[in-house]
């Protein structure tokens, strides 16, 4: 068995919700966190551009010894899944979109609140097909919202901004949280829309549950600044992590920890 922790990546605070969220869960289990802040956010890039971003993401985790990879961002996982499962082919990667809305009945219209990428890829549109094709779908591309949250903006400024996009999102059902960033604003989210609200940590968590997982420590890593991606999950999760930066990681440190 792989005793080595499974990777999780995203471009910030969105996959640190996901990890530690995992880590709370399954605190003796080994983890890896890699917040790609150098290229956040990813939800304005081009296919070509998260693919090449995400290869290289993997990369560097495969250099570690990793041989599972959670995609903790939906932008990534509806734009790169599929190559980096070409590229990769001796690795194991998770994408979070069909396990998202794996939970979905008996609703009449759903709502999905996401990245400009991943609304151009129509990948939740698709994939609730495949299971209910009865359904209606409506994304709408919330493009600054990441950056918002990434930089720690007040609540009434991400408060106006959800409102502007009141009458494209009306009479909904559910409305699924399409970018793991947007459950650190869920309250707000939910009392600007007035509905009942999905997101990916739920089905993440029965996910792993399921398999078995590697014992040892935890990381989290930062493709920028340490000491900024501190501060930032401090202020949000009221957690004192310790962050390393990728220079400071190589399979030496990995390996000896577990």
């Amino acid at each position: 068995m792989n005793q080595l922790p499974i990777g999780i990546v995203d471009s910030g605070l969105g996959g640190y919700s996901i990890y530690h969220a995992l880590q709370t869960r399954f605190p003796t289990s080994s983890w890896l966190f890699l917040a790609d802040q150098i290229h956040a956010p990813y939800g304005d890039k081009s296919k070509e551009e998260i693919i090449e971003i995400m290869i290289g993401n993997v990369s560097w985790m495969r250099q570690l010894g990793i041989r599972e990879v959670l995609l903790a961002c939906n932008t990534a996982s509806s734009n790169a899944l599929d190559s980096l499962r070409h590229t990769f082919a001796d690795m194991t990667f998770y994408g979070i979109i069909d396990v998202t809305v794996s939970p979905l009945s008996h609703q009449k219209r759903v709502g999905v609140l996401a990245t400009e990428a991943t609304v151009r890829s129509g990948a939740y549109t698709q994939s609730i097909a495949k299971s209910h094709p009865e359904m209606d779908v409506v994304e709408v591309s919330a493009k600054p919202l990441v950056g918002l949250i990434e930089s720690l903006s007040d609540v009434q400024v991400i408060e106006a901004y959800l409102r502007s996009l009141l009458s494209s999102l009306n009479s909904l059902d559910t409305l699924i949280l399409g970018c793991t960033h947007y459950p650190i604003i869920k309250p707000v989210i939910e009392s600007v829309f007035d509905v009942k609200t999905m997101d990916s940590i739920d089905p993440i968590l029965h996910l792993f549950s399921t398999k078995t997982l590697a014992e040892g420590k935890s990381w989290v890593v930062t493709s920028k600044d340490p000491t900024y991606l501190k501060e930032q999950i401090h202020r949000l999760f009221q957690v004192d992590e310790m962050v390393f930066s990728k220079e400071e990681v190589s399979p030496f440190e990995i390996s000896r920890c577990q």
